[in-house]
């Protein structure tokens, strides 16, 4: 139940970044070609947002499977030892998550040290002047004076990419170890590519039966 209702927040914060994106292009796009300007945030909040989506995206994409893969090795061996290699291969991934995890601790621990801000996103007025000047920089960084968002507000999503990750991780160990699935699911562009024609020769079919 609770896996279920995550895999919906899931989905629905990556739409919303996604369609956040889109919007904001779509916004520069139209600003640049008719009427000669731009703006220097919406830039830096797509790329922002281009990562959380990327990193947010990271979990999900074990979960169902989308990452590319090679198992050209891994389908010619037995039942016993395909299980062991993806149990290695998952430890890999942990180790991998786990170095990830510490390096974005200490490197958002020092932009939180510091205080380095974004360079062209600055908080909300209303919620800036709802803030005391000096538990507003003790504890967030927050300059009230120049109230840039800090870095590692927008940084974050390190630590909470990798940290859903490991998670998707343990979640596929423990399913390779009750026999539960065999290991990692990948996409096959290829068998994707060849149901897309199928699909699109049904159609046609159906379209020529129906002018008939």
């Amino acid at each position: 139940m609770i896996s279920r209702i995550f895999s919906h927040i899931e989905e629905g914060v990556l739409n919303a970044l996604i369609s956040a994106m889109t919007l904001l292009v779509f916004a520069e796009v139209i600003a640049r070609f008719f009427f000669n300007t731009g703006f220097l945030w919406i830039q830096e909040l797509t790329l922002t947002l281009c990562g959380w989506f990327v990193l947010f995206g990271m979990s999900y994409g074990v979960k169902v499977g989308a990452h590319i893969g090679v198992d050209a090795f891994v389908t010619k061996l037995n039942k016993k030892k395909r299980k062991i290699t993806a149990l290695i291969a998952v430890v890999i991934c942990l180790i991998y998550c786990v170095m990830f995890l510490l390096g974005s601790w200490d490197y958002l621990a020092k932009m939180y040290q510091v205080g380095v801000p974004m360079e062209d996103i600055d908080l909300p007025h209303f919620l800036v002047s709802q803030l005391d000047p000096d538990n507003a920089w003790e504890y967030l960084r927050i300059d009230v004076e120049e109230p840039a968002v800090p870095l590692w507000m927008s940084q974050s999503i390190l630590l909470i990419g990798f940290s859903l990750l490991s998670w998707r991780f343990i979640e596929l160990a423990i399913a390779i170890i009750r026999n539960q699935t065999d290991g990692f699911k990948f996409a096959d562009e290829a068998k994707e590519s060849m149901h897309l024609i199928d699909q699109e020769a049904d159609t046609s079919v159906t379209h020529k039966q129906g002018d008939k």
